[in-house]
C-alpha cells in the first residue's frame, strides 16, 4: 500500500540569475507567492530577489533543473 502524499505548496518564478544567458532563470520557491516577501530561497537552496516579471520573461526564462528534479523527487516522479 502506498503512502498519501503530503501536499506541498510552491509557486514557480523567473527571477534574475547570472547563470542564464537571458538575465533570469525560473525556480521554484516554497509557499504562495502572496505570502513572499521581496526575496526568498529557492528549492535549490540559492536565495533571489522576487521582482515582477514580465510575459516575455515568463516565455524566455529557463526553468532550474535543479529547482525541477528536487520538486519531482518529493513527487515521486522519475527524475
Amino acid at each position: 500500500m502506498s503512502q498519501p502524499q503530503t501536499e506541498q505548496r510552491y509557486f514557480w518564478l523567473p527571477v534574475p540569475d547570472e547563470s542564464s544567458t537571458y538575465g533570469l532563470v525560473r525556480h521554484a520557491f516554497a509557499g504562495s507567492r502572496l505570502d513572499a516577501g521581496t526575496a526568498d530561497e529557492a528549492f535549490c537552496g540559492n536565495t533571489f530577489a522576487l521582482a515582477n516579471p514580465s510575459e516575455m520573461d515568463w516565455i524566455h526564462a529557463r526553468t532550474c533543473p535543479d529547482c525541477n528534479a528536487l520538486l519531482k523527487e518529493m513527487k515521486g516522479w522519475p527524475r
